[in-house]
């Protein structure tokens, strides 16, 4: 096993508060803290507000477009019969 030495005063003294609030050692609370950091991290960060925005863009989009144009065939327009760009 390989040991952790903390040599900044002020991490240690974090550790030891956090420990007493838990009623726990200081191990289990770095252990806690440590996993909940890598939960966190590991998911991708997603932004509501963001996603939201390009949801309700393309939804006005698509409600403001003619009909005809959404059902045209777009290979027609870019592609010749033998599928060659026009």
């Amino acid at each position: 096993m390989t040991a952790l030495n903390i040599k900044n005063e002020e991490v240690v003294k974090l550790i030891k508060e956090l420990a007493e609030l838990h009623g726990e050692s200081m191990t289990a609370v770095v252990t806690v803290a440590v996993r909940e950091k890598l939960e966190r991290d590991r998911k991708p960060e997603i932004n509501e507000q963001r996603m939201q925005y390009w949801l309700d863009f393309g939804r006005r989009a698509r409600e403001s477009t003619d009909p005809k144009w959404l059902a045209v065939d777009t290979d027609e327009l870019l592609y010749d019969e033998k599928g060659l760009p026009k």
